[in-house]
């Protein structure tokens, strides 16, 4: 439920609209000053120029109050059919429906920003296109060695000790069962971590190989680099692919699983986390 801010590229930097699903009392002055916090971000990528980086502002704040009118009604939507579906004990399948429609509303912000953060990628130097791909690639094989210096079994632990605090914050304390059902996930999961390292590999090439395509007209390049933005499948592997829907599969399969062994101090517990969600939209909404 909760997104995880990480730093950002230049095809990826209105992500940082996603704050909104950071619970706190600091998301409204993230979410309504998105175009200022920006800078901080960019600055670990790339540097614009004065003009680069006002644009770059106006696309955020622009793209800010149409996802604020447009896509949190969606949100605070999807939230509510969550919550009855639950309620309702849904089935896998209708969990994996809804995960799915959930994870649309990305797209549609990539796809509403696209075309002005293209525009402002027009604008690039040489120079710059090389800094930018080379950042990306720093902190790509930064990831990788991190990755690399955990044991499988250190891995498994520390996805469990995440796992584990998840379902604390959204249950409160965890019965034995419930325990034993969330090890049971985290052992079934498919590690697809060098499986995503090779898909941003490859999306990144394709960047790199498009930067460095002085000679291809502006609609072409304006075409191929969309599909960089906002086709992320094309770069993954059949493998990856595969290995998502099992793990997306396992995860509705969990949460089935868990709905069943709830409290009803657990029940309570659930509904004041999805009261403050709710609410933390509504007031972003409003603003």
């Amino acid at each position: 439920m909760l997104n995880n801010l990480n730093k950002l590229t230049l095809s990826k930097m209105i992500f940082i609209i996603s704050l909104l699903f950071l619970a706190g009392c600091s998301t409204s002055f993230a979410y309504n000053n998105l175009g200022w916090l920006s800078s901080f971000w960019v600055d670990d990528y790339i540097d614009l120029n004065k003009h680069q980086s006002t644009q770059l502002k106006m696309i955020i704040n622009n793209t800010r109050d149409w996802h604020r009118e447009v896509e949190l009604p969606k949100y605070k939507a999807d939230l509510l059919d969550l919550r009855q579906l639950l309620d309702k004990e849904a089935d896998t399948a209708q969990l994996m429906v809804k995960i799915t429609q959930v994870k649309q509303h990305w797209r549609n912000l990539l796809l509403y920003a696209s075309d002005p953060l293209i525009e402002l990628a027009k604008t690039l130097t040489q120079q710059q296109r090389d800094q930018l791909v080379d950042n990306i690639r720093k902190q790509i094989n930064d990831e990788i060695q991190e990755h690399q210096s955990l044991s499988e079994s250190e891995y498994k632990k520390e996805r469990l000790d995440t796992q584990l605090a998840y379902y604390k914050k959204w249950l409160g304390k965890l019965s034995s069962v419930q325990v034993e059902l969330v090890k049971y996930g985290n052992d079934a999961h498919i590690s697809t971590a060098d499986l995503w390292y090779d898909y941003k590999l490859t999306r990144l090439a394709a960047l790199e190989q498009l930067f460095n395509s002085p000679q291809i007209s502006d609609a072409l390049y304006a075409q191929q680099l969309k599909t960089i933005m906002t086709e992320r499948e094309q770069y993954m592997s059949a493998e990856l692919i595969a290995a998502n829907e099992i793990n997306l599969k396992a995860y509705a399969q969990l949460l089935v699983e868990l709905n069943k062994t709830l409290t009803t101090k657990q029940q309570s517990h659930i509904d004041q986390q999805f009261n403050e969600l709710v609410g933390t939209v509504n007031k972003l909404i409003e603003q």
